[in-house]
Parts: structure tokens; C-alpha cells; sequence
């Protein structure tokens, strides 16, 4: 027992203190783990949470951005999606939480609607290597998994906070999550996001209505003995995006001088304001996920998941009728909900031999409401698959193989006419992988794979504006099914004083779909659009994705992430437009020893140049011809304040250090003005722990 004794000391003096026992429970201890499917023998590379600290504020696509053959699909100053080797939408599946992402992504400006501060890890799968949640990832796969539930009896979480020079966007976050030594099985935890953005500033004038403002919030809850368990999550994504107003023109004089023009027509000042045109999107996901171990063979786990997607579009232009305008009536909605099953078993090792096995069940309704340019349609899909895995010594292999199933309803309604389509799918896919450890820290690795993606409704009828992109597009009813052989090799190496991670690949995909831009642009009640038309090809797209870095000193990293894709027409024989230029990004970081209160403190500064995209086909007849290259300095710096116990991590950046003037290729308002300018971001992060108090016998 702990004894307080006063003392006043004037000389020497001398006590015999008796010490008594006491008795004190300790908690129980709990080991846990978390089993994380393993990509070893394929093209994969993970941003930590570390690194996600670094990043906080930016949008899913913007982080991937940082991995080598990742590029960031931008529709003006407010939307971002993931490329993956020049392929993105629907043919990159993102995974959040374990449950398959399912919204209106089929448009180059439908960006992931997914609170990015939820993701402590990302893991990027390039190539059509992954069967365990479809077939139709030719692209690749993005997994957005949360810190496990937690264990430790108590009350923590953390505070997260990113703003924004150039727009004025402030972002705060909050996560809460518990255990308690009573109920060690239970934990929770929520969490909330608060966005809010104004127009976002080019090098050398405002953006107009480019603001945004977004709201999130999820909840948790897991029951986790040791033979079974059962989670069960919810989450509530909502955010209004203004639509850069100079895209949308009101005639085919006024989108020739736009285009021609080196700054847009209309330009106002800084406001948080958000104007016509803009989207309001809203997104619910309920999942319940239960598992329980098979003996000593593995493990069986069933998930659930339902998906509630909208989307409202403004068009620029209120009616003139004062009545019908007062009403404030979208140019379009569309509500899509999506029902998901998913049974896995994962068996344990026997003679080297590892997997799983698994079904997939998918139910998708989509409806629309005012002007036409998405049918109402329905799918039913399902798949089955089976992934073994061999270990031995240095060699690992991978083997799977999948088999799916697509009917698909299509109702089109548009001027009082009504046209059905009714459609089935169905392929097998596979691949499989190998990767030799050749040494201590260096390992090669070779993957093939194949993918099977069934057009998009879109694909099929669309016809009409999309306000969001502003652009007409017009779809083609007798499209195929695309069909993909995906071929990579790689070698990577960690040693002490040099890393390198190189992938060579190329991807054949048979009756690719994509919107190619097509003359003359369209001109209806609402305005002059670009005019774009889905269309089929067979297409080769082959490059590599490169890492190199040498760490001369302790601390120290210097280091090269090209990035090389070329895409070819087979059927042409030419280039194929749309695709992302080669690029470079170069840099240097430097992490200081600690020092005192400063940990982890660390300085960084990276050059990306990225060219002008000469492989372009001979009729290119794009509204306007790929910009120039450009040049960005961008500089980071941060540290972690250490105070006891407690941290407080700090980060600043400085993107477009010189405030270059510059249009990117993939963004579809490149027409119409110039990328953002300098951007100072500070990122602030706190976490904390309260531990549960322990009454002492």
C-alpha cells in the first residue's frame, strides 16, 4: 500500500519504513489479430497511416495520386477519381470497409463518395489480379480499410484538422471509439466530417462556383468472442459540389470563343457561395458482417450490405417560367440502390496450400426523375470464385479463378416514347501469380490475369446532357461485353542503402468502351455542349510504374517515380486519346532524428513534371489540343509534437510553390480554364486515450 510520510529534516536521520502488500486485478489480456488478404505476388502498394496523416484533407483519388502508375481524374477544382494504368470509373473497384463501393461512377466527374479520415489504410492492386470482389476490376482494386475495432478497455479516438490556402477550405474530423473491461467483446465508435469550401483560385484569377460543402458521419459496433463475431456499421455521406459556371456556354459562338479563349469569360471574386450549376449527392451504406471459426480448418464469414446512392444535377439556367423556377427543380435525379451478399471460406494452411472460396450476390435498381439522360434499369448479378495460394522455401504461387453472371433490364423514357432492353452476361476469369525471393529484401514477381466487365446502362443508352461534366454524351445499344488479359512483372528491392519497385505491364483489352469526343458540338435549349460518343475498340495498353530511391545517409531519401503509359488503337492501328501523359516526380526527404519534444520530424520537396501527351491518333478531333507540359514545386514539412504522454502531430505543404499557370489532359474543363494555383495546406492530428480506471483491492 502506498504510505505518505512527512519529513523535516535537520540532520542526519535515519527511518524504518514497513512496506505492506497489496492486492491488484489486472484486466484480462487479450491477443488479437487481423488477417489482411495478402497481394504479395502481385502489383500492390499500401499508403499507412502515417502517410494518410500526411495527406488528410485531400480526396481518395488525390492520395492514391502519390503511387506510381496512379493518376488523379479531375473535373475542375472540386472532383477527383482514381486512374489506375489510363482506366478509371467502373473499371477500378473500390472497397470500403469490406463492402464493394456501388454509386453513379460511370462519369469521368463522379468522384468515390467515401469520408477518405475513415481509411488508416489504402492498398492499391493494379491489373485484373484480384477475383475476391469481382471480375470486372481491369483496372485494379482500392481498399479503404479502417484501424480495427479496438480491444483496450477505455475511451480514445482523435481530432483532425485541414485547411486550405487557396479556396479558404477548412475540414474537421472527429473519431471516437471505446472498450470496456466489463464487456471485453464489445467496441464501438463513431465518427463526424465537416467540409466546407469557397472557389478554388487559378495562378492568375478566381474559379467561379467551384466551392464545396460536405457532411459525414458513420457508426460502429462489434461483438468479437474468439470462435465468432459479428460488426455491424453504417454510414452517411452528403455533400453539394458547385460546377465550374463558365463550362456551361448558351451557344455554339459563345463555346467557340471559350475554347479559344486563354481565360474564361466569367469571373467573379472569392465566395463561399454555391450557385447553379452543382450536384447534391447523397450516400448510405448499412453492412452487417458475422464470422465464425471452423474448427481448427478456417474461417467462415458472411457480409450483408445495402448501398442508397442520390444524385441531384443543376443545370446553369433556372426555367423562365417564375412559378416552375421557384421551385428549384434539378435538371435531373437519380436514385440507385444496391443490395450485396458475400459468403467466404478461408481454410488454413495444409501442405503449403492456403485460400478461400467464396459467393457474391449483387441486386441493383436505379430510377431517374426529370430530363433524360440515365434509363431506369435493373441488374442482377452473381459470381463464384475460388484463390489458392502455394508457399514453399523462396517460391510463392497464386492461382484463381472466377465465374460470373449479369442479367440486365433497361427501361429508356424519353419523349414520350419508351424503349426496353433486356440483356445477359456472363465469363469466366482468372489469373495467376508467382513471386521467387531472390535474395534477403529482394523479390521478383510475374502475374497474369484476366477480367471480364459488362457495359454500363450509360454505355448503352445514355443520351442527353451531363450537367456535371457539361457535355453531351450519347451512348450505343448493341454494345460487348469488354474482355482483358492482363500481363505484369516486377521486381522490387529494400536494402539498406537503395530501394527500387518496378512493374512492367501490359493490358489487351478486347471491345474497349470509351467516350471519344466527336464533331460538331451540340447545341439544345440549355446551352452549346461538347459532344462525346461511346464507342468500341480493341486496345493495348502497356507502360511501367517505377520507384527508385538511395538513401545515402541515415534518414535521407532521394528519389524517382516515373510513370509511362502508351495506349494503342488495334483497330486503327493508332493512338488511343484520353489517356494520362507520362510524368516524373522527383524529390528528396529528410527525416531528423528526435529531439527532445519533436518526433518523427521531417522535410521534403518534389518536382513532378508532367508532358504534354504526344500519342495522340491522326484524326485526333478533340475540342482542343493537349496543353503544354508543366512543371510543380511542391514542398512538405512536419513533426510530432511530443507533451508526456500526449502527441500532436503538425504537417504544412505548399503545392505549386510557383504558382504555375497549367491545364491537365484528363480534366474535362481544361476547355475552359487553368488548373489551381499555390495551395498552402496545414494538417493537424490528436490523437487520445482515456484508460478505463482499475478499482485496486
Amino acid at each position: 500500500e502506498t504510505q505518505v510520510i512527512q519529513l523535516v529534516l535537520r540532520g542526519d536521520t535515519s527511518l524504518k519504513i514497513k512496506l505492506e502488500h497489496s492486492d491488484v486485478n489486472l484486466h484480462e489480456v487479450s491477443v488479437t489479430e487481423a488477417k489482411i488478404e495478402s497481394h504479395n505476388t502481385q502489383s500492390a502498394t499500401e499508403l499507412d497511416a502515417k502517410t494518410l496523416t500526411k495527406l488528410q484533407g485531400l480526396s481518395i483519388g488525390e492520395m492514391v495520386e502519390k503511387i506510381p502508375g496512379v493518376y488523379s481524374l479531375n473535373t475542375g477544382a472540386t472532383i477527383s477519381k482514381p486512374v489506375i494504368h489510363g482506366l478509371h470509373s467502373n473499371r477500378i473497384l473500390i472497397v470500403n470497409n469490406g463492402v464493394r463501393q456501388e454509386s453513379q461512377q460511370w462519369g469521368s466527374e463522379h468522384a468515390p463518395e467515401i469520408d477518405p479520415y475513415l481509411a488508416k489504410k489504402i492498398t492499391v492492386v493494379k491489373g485484373a489480379n484480384s477475383l475476391r470482389y469481382g471480375s470486372d476490376a481491369i483496372g485494379g482494386v482500392i481498399l479503404l480499410e479502417p484501424n480495427p475495432m479496438p480491444s483496450k478497455p477505455g475511451i480514445g479516438g482523435e481530432f483532425n484538422f485541414a485547411g486550405f490556402s487557396n479556396n479558404a477550405e477548412g475540414n474537421f474530423n472527429l473519431i471516437l471509439e471505446g472498450n470496456h473491461s466489463k464487456v471485453s467483446a464489445l467496441s464501438w465508435r463513431v465518427h463526424g466530417t465537416y467540409r466546407r469550401a469557397g472557389n478554388s483560385r487559378a495562378a492568375s484569377y478566381w474559379l467561379n462556383n467551384t466551392g464545396v460543402e460536405e457532411g459525414n458521419a458513420s457508426a460502429a459496433i462489434a461483438w468479437k468472442k474468439e470462435q465468432y463475431g459479428f460488426e455491424a456499421f453504417y454510414s452517411h455521406f452528403q455533400t453539394r459540389l458547385g460546377i465550374l459556371s463558365a463550362a456551361h456556354v448558351h451557344s455554339i459562338t459563345d463555346l467557340d470563343k471559350a475554347l479559344a479563349a486563354p481565360e474564361p469569360a466569367e469571373q467573379r471574386g472569392f465566395s463561399y457561395a454555391i450557385g447553379r450549376p452543382y450536384q447534391k449527392i447523397g450516400h448510405d451504406l448499412a453492412k452487417l458482417k458475422a464470422y465464425v471459426l471452423t474448427g481448427n480448418k478456417g474461417t467462415l464469414t458472411a457480409t450483408f450490405a445495402w448501398q442508397n446512392n442520390t444524385r441531384y444535377e443543376y443545370d446553369k439556367d433556372k426555367a423562365l417560367n417564375d412559378s416552375i423556377a421557384a421551385l428549384n427543380l434539378p435538371a435531373f435525379y437519380f436514385q440507385i440502390q444496391t443490395m450485396t451478399g458475400d459468403v467466404t471460406w478461408q481454410h488454413n494452411a495444409v501442405k503449403g496450400w492456403s485460400g478461400q472460396v467464396g459467393i457474391n450476390f449483387t441486386t441493383q435498381t436505379n430510377n431517374f426523375k426529370y430530363a433524360y439522360f440515365v434509363p431506369d434499369f435493373r441488374n442482377i448479378g452473381g459470381g463464384a470464385f475460388i484463390a489458392e495460394r502455394f508457399i514453399k522455401d523462396r517460391f510463392e504461387l497464386d492461382l484463381g479463378i472466377r465465374f460470373d453472371y449479369k442479367w440486365l433490364s433497361v427501361l429508356k423514357r424519353k419523349n414520350n416514347k419508351v424503349e426496353k432492353g433486356l440483356y445477359n452476361f456472363y465469363a469466366p476469369s482468372g489469373n495467376i501469380g508467382m513471386e521467387y525471393h531472390i535474395r534477403e529484401g529482394v523479390k521478383w514477381n510475374m502475374n497474369i490475369g484476366s477480367a471480364f466487365r459488362a457495359p454500363h446502362p450509360v454505355e448503352l443508352y445514355a443520351e442527353g446532357i451531363h450537367h456535371g461534366a457539361a457535355t453531351y454524351e450519347i451512348g450505343n445499344k448493341n454494345m460487348k461485353p469488354e474482355q482483358s488479359i492482363d500481363v505484369s512483372t516486377g521486381i522490387n528491392a529494400d536494402t539498406k542503402f537503395f530501394k527500387a519497385d518496378v512493374t512492367l505491364y501490359s493490358n489487351l483489352i478486347y471491345n474497349f468502351i470509351w467516350a471519344k469526343p466527336v464533331q460538331p458540338p451540340t447545341y439544345t435549349v440549355r446551352g452549346a455542349f461538347p459532344t462525346y460518343q461511346y464507342v468500341q475498340t480493341n486496345a493495348l495498353l502497356s507502360g511501367a510504374d517505377i520507384y527508385l530511391a538511395i538513401v545515402p545517409i541515415k534518414g535521407l531519401e532521394i528519389y524517382s517515380k516515373p510513370s509511362l503509359l502508351f495506349a494503342r488503337n488495334l483497330t486503327t492501328r493508332d493512338w488511343l486519346e484520353q489517356m494520362p501523359p507520362i510524368r516524373f516526380d522527383n524529390g528528396i526527404n529528410y527525416t531528423l532524428r528526435d529531439y527532445k519534444h519533436f518526433k518523427q520530424t521531417y522535410f521534403g520537396i518534389n518536382v513532378l513534371n508532367v508532358l504534354q501527351q504526344p500519342f495522340v491518333p491522326a484524326d485526333y478531333n478533340d475540342y482542343a489540343a493537349p496543353p503544354k507540359a508543366y512543371v510543380l514545386l511542391n514542398l512538405q514539412v512536419g513533426t510530432t509534437l511530443q507533451f508526456g504522454k500526449q502527441q500532436v502531430t503538425v504537417g504544412l505543404a505548399i503545392d505549386n510553390l510557383l504558382n504555375q499557370k497549367y491545364r491537365d489532359y484528363m480534366d474535362r474543363f481544361r476547355y475552359f480554364a487553368d488548373e489551381r494555383g499555390t495551395n498552402v495546406a496545414l494538417r493537424v492530428n490528436v490523437p487520445f486515450f482515456i484508460p478505463e480506471k482499475v478499482k485496486q483491492k
